[in-house]
């Protein structure tokens, strides 16, 4: 490759990385604009010239911040009739021409939506970049969102082309292409020729230019974006933070309450476990007394065990309980007493329950049943 056709390419690679670095930051500083200066500066609101497409032939209309008002059909050879001194001429088409397509973006790419819609409708369509116009228009500005609904518009070239040709023949050079809205009152903003524009002034003086105005804004300026975002991001950072915390505490306070209420499940589970019911040692009392003597009172207290057996006789009392595997016999609390109305002795026994005695469960058992 020739010397020449290098270093030129070489140049051009830098010039279109410093094209797009100057595009960022024009976006950046475009929002510290106030928005009534920013659509001055656009064009936004102004009064424009309309040229519709009705039926294979134009019609005019004049459109400013009041409305729009139809004027009247014109000829292509009028073009100095449609041309007024600062006023925009567009070039509206009807919406059956025209193809709309909703996607749900990311808030974080807006700076690339135009890139990536494009892509996305070579993938979902046989349309190609070079056979259609596109623009797009973001629906949803909420910023509190983390993705935002954006209609892109397109328009086939074999479509657009020859209208603009038949235009520019007649002297009338059209500044925006749009085209009509759901309600048939206004037009979807958006320009299809604004990226071809965009193409199409791509050079040396537009770069250069560029170089020394943004140097110079530039300079002015990345000291007060830098510091406000510092700020902002500190706030935001300082409030995520205290949110953190608040629910940090409440979920410590609930993992508490549940180790807490588990400590009690498991306490109660040992003691159900390694104690024997009441139940059951009534049930033993009844298995090991005879037929003649009765339980008159049972009292439990922890593993100590008082009951007061009423019976012809208690002589043999204690050697028949002592069989009990629950427990342990430790003698006669009091003495024994005889009762000569009812002809029977009363006699007051001192126990111990055998923790080993508990139940089993059985593993498929309910849950609170034994």
């Amino acid at each position: 490759m020739p010397h020449g056709a290098v270093m030129s390419s070489t140049l051009d690679a830098t010039m279109d990385m410093s094209r797009r670095f100057f595009s960022w930051w024009r976006g950046e500083l475009a929002e510290l604009v106030p928005t009534g200066l920013r659509r001055w500066a656009t064009g936004e609101g102004r009064r424009r010239t309309i040229l519709a497409v009705d039926n294979g032939g134009f019609v005019r209309y004049n459109e400013g911040r009041g409305g729009i008002d139809r004027r009247s059909g014109i000829a292509l050879d009028a073009g100095a009739a449609v041309k007024r001194k600062g006023r925009l001429v567009g070039l509206r088409l009807p919406r059956s021409v025209c193809l709309f397509r909703r996607l749900e973006l990311p808030a974080s790419a807006r700076r690339d939506f135009h890139r990536i819609l494009r892509l996305d409708l070579e993938r979902a369509t046989p349309f190609r970049q070079q056979e259609i116009y596109s623009d797009h228009v973001v629906e949803d500005r909420s910023d509190a969102k983390a993705t935002v609904l954006v209609c892109q518009v397109v328009v086939k070239r074999d479509v657009l082309d020859p209208l603009l040709e038949q235009l520019s023949a007649n002297g009338i050079k059209i500044d925006f292409v749009d085209c009509w809205d759901e309600s048939g009152q206004g037009g979807v903003p958006v320009n299809l020729l604004q990226n071809e524009a965009a193409a199409a002034s791509r050079g040396w003086s537009g770069p250069i230019l560029w170089l020394g105005l943004c140097v110079l804004v530039l300079s002015c300026s990345a000291v007060l974006i830098g510091f406000s975002r510092y700020e902002a991001a500190i706030e935001r950072l300082e409030a995520e933070t205290a949110a953190a915390k608040v629910k940090a505490l409440a979920v410590k306070r609930s993992l508490a309450g549940g180790e807490a209420f588990l400590a009690q499940i498991a306490e109660l589970r040992r003691v159900k476990t390694t104690k024997p019911t009441v139940i059951r040692v009534l049930d033993e009392l009844t298995r090991l007394l005879p037929d003649t003597a009765w339980v008159n009172s049972l009292k439990i207290e922890g593993d100590a065990v008082q009951v007061t057996i009423i019976g012809k006789t208690t002589g043999d009392l204690l050697p028949l309980l002592d069989r009990s595997s629950l427990f342990t016999v430790g003698g006669f609390n009091a003495p024994v007493t005889y009762d000569p109305v009812g002809q029977s002795e009363r006699a007051t026994v001192r126990m111990t329950l055998r923790s080993e005695a508990a139940p089993v469960r059985s593993p498929r058992a309910p849950e609170g049943k034994s």
